[in-house]
């Protein structure tokens, strides 16, 4: 139990006194031990170094001993900065040797606000564990320089002011990608921004690194000498030539030899005095005695590939069509061998052949001759403009997208009996004109080989849209324009003039109605149809009785025809079946029995 300050400092007034008025009894008495950090003051006789007599605790003899406290207060400073009152109030002693006495709460101590040192980025993990800074009990001795915590790698040779180049927001060992060497002396242009820091601060050296010329870190790269100061010629974008004023030399480099590096032509020494005078002097000459002009007359110096030759001025060969663009080595090579890659050729301009064969196989193997261009251009190649002198509207339509082999079949080699060198292969005859020469007669020899007569080369599908009915012995009229072709002609499997096959039948064809229609009166009639009906619509729409004219006159002319002509089943001339009675009898009782 803890006991009152009050009652403890009467405990110790009547301890004092009992001990002046009888020194063989005395007895310790204290309101409880002391902290650890005053175990050094503890018993009876040590209680005035902080208590005086008849009074209570004094704050004078506390900050006697604390005077680091003293000058803070007196300076309001830190913690202790507004602190009016006695210590006791915060600093409650007697109550354990365990007991800590700064009473310091780490989940609410502002360490920036009263410190002015705050706790940011990597050094805020350590807020609540003050232990590892501060190693002493007291927190007042501790410095805020870094190498008060930290090992100086670099061993004072860049100061001590660490924030220069380090921060809190990164781990040390990364604070090379923080680092602004835009403060150092020496800029980081161009290449220079991606070297490693150790490829020139070797061992962690910062200070003292020549960089006054470009020899002290690079090697130099010229076999003689051309002076210290690199930047003449080179600039650190890349560390190649690049500023050279190659125009002031008399040999202005453009085109593709501005991308040759300087060794190309600088063999020996860059800056010994080069012919160029002639492309010769660099550059072999692949035409050797084929073309012994000066390069330039052809060639640019844009890409060395392309030239600029005119061939429809400087030949008799213009380059049209596909042949524009195409490259000279092509046409122009002197080594024929089918295994010898077209790169590794000689390209020679003598000699060269304008015949087609020349440069393209000849796939009619001589059969027209070897100037292709009577039939192909050198647009497609193909014989698409072509147009057969012999009846061209033939070659039109349906005709004008088949292939020419199609028609143009190639005969039968000839070989000699009597030598055995090859003949010369058989010319093509003209092909024949005959429809059925290419295709097959589907009619199977019903109507003749004229297929002109009726199809068409322009309709699709070689319809027959020259066909008219109106020419045929069988006019088509009424109900029957509208009739499908295969309502009278369908298809038959027999046989026919050119053979046994499956057809339309055409031929023989009657003109009767019964060969299409059926005989609705059972042969009451004779078989014209078209006494009574017409195609207009098959029904009976005006009739006209023979010999009877007198009769249908009055009231009978107004009957309709069932009136008299009755639909009975029965006995007819063409069998026994229903039909329309059309023979009734003249008189009146044939009708009225009941007179």
């Amino acid at each position: 139990m803890r006991v009152p300050l009050r009652c403890g400092l009467a405990l110790l007034l009547i301890a004092f006194a009992s001990a002046n008025s009888d020194s063989a009894a005395q007895v310790p008495i204290a309101p409880g031990p002391l902290a650890k950090a005053h175990a050094a003051m503890d018993g009876v006789g040590n209680c005035t170094r902080c208590h005086e007599v008849g009074r209570e605790l004094s704050p004078a003899r506390c900050l006697g001993c604390h005077k680091p406290i003293a000058a803070r207060i007196a300076n309001k400073i830190g913690v202790h900065r507004a602190v009016t009152g006695e210590c006791q109030a915060c600093h409650v002693e007697h109550a354990g040797a365990d007991t800590d006495l700064r009473g310091l709460d780490t989940r609410t101590f502002n360490h920036a606000v009263e410190t002015g040192f705050p706790l940011e980025g990597l050094h805020a993990k350590l807020a609540a564990r003050c232990e590892s800074c501060h190693k002493k009990r007291t927190y007042l001795d501790q410095r805020t320089a870094c190498n008060s915590c930290h090992k100086d790698v670099h061993k004072a040779t860049v100061g001590n002011d660490c924030t220069r180049c380090h921060s809190v927001l990164v781990p040390f060992k990364d604070a090379r990608k923080q680092f602004d060497h835009a403060r150092a002396t020496f800029q980081l242009t161009g290449a220079h921004r991606t070297v490693g820091c150790e490829k020139c601060h070797v061992s962690g050296v910062l200070r003292g690194l020549h960089f006054d010329v470009c020899s002290s870190c690079h090697k130099q790269p010229h076999r003689t000498t051309l002076g210290p100061v690199c930047t003449q010629c080179h600039t650190t974008e890349r560390w190649t030539t690049r500023t050279v004023e190659h125009g002031k030399t008399g040999f202005p480099l453009a085109g593709a030899h501005a991308r040759v590096a300087c060794e190309k032509c600088h063999v020996s020494s860059i800056t010994k005095p080069l012919a160029f005078d002639l492309c010769s002097a660099c550059h072999a000459n692949p035409h050797r005695e084929s073309a012994k002009e000066d390069c330039r007359k052809c060639h640019t110096d844009a890409s060395f590939k392309r030239a600029t030759f005119d061939h429809g001025v400087r030949t008799t060969f213009p380059l049209v069509g596909k042949h524009q663009g195409l490259a000279c080595r092509k046409c122009h090579t002197s080594i024929a061998a089918d295994d010898v890659p077209l790169a590794r050729k000689l390209i020679d301009f003598s000699g060269a052949s304008a015949a087609c064969v020349s440069c393209h196989k000849d796939p009619h193997k001589s059969e027209y001759g070897e100037m292709c261009d009577g039939c192909h251009g050198p647009s497609t190649f193909k014989a698409a403009g072509f147009v057969h002198p012999r009846s061209p509207e033939f070659f039109a339509g349906r005709h004008a997208g088949v292939a020419c082999v199609h028609c143009h079949v190639r005969g039968p080699d000839v070989q000699p009996v009597r030598t055995a060198s090859p003949a010369p292969p058989a010319r093509s005859k003209a092909p024949s004109m005959v429809c059925a020469t290419c295709h097959a007669d589907i009619h199977l020899g019903q109507l003749g080989t004229a297929c002109e007569r009726c199809h068409v080369i322009d309709a699709p599908k070689f319809a027959a849209a020259r066909f008219s009915h109106e020419r045929s012995p069988f006019p088509l009229t009424g109900r029957h324009k509208a009739a499908e072709c295969v309502k009278c002609h369908p298809s038959e499997t027999r046989v026919f003039p050119a053979g046994s096959g499956t057809a339309r039948r055409f031929s023989p064809m009657s003109g009767d109605c019964q060969t299409c229609h059926k005989d609705p009166h059972l042969g009451q009639t004779d078989a014209r149809c078209q006494t009574c009906h017409t195609a207009v619509s098959f029904r009976i729409l005006v009739y006209t009785h023979r010999g009877l004219e007198d009769f249908f006159t009055g009231y009978h002319g107004s009957l309709a025809c069932r009136s008299c002509h009755k639909t009975e089943a029965g006995q007819f001339p063409a069998g026994q079946g229903t039909a329309i009675r059309l023979k009734v009898g003249r008189t009146c009782r044939s009708c009225h029995p009941q007179f």
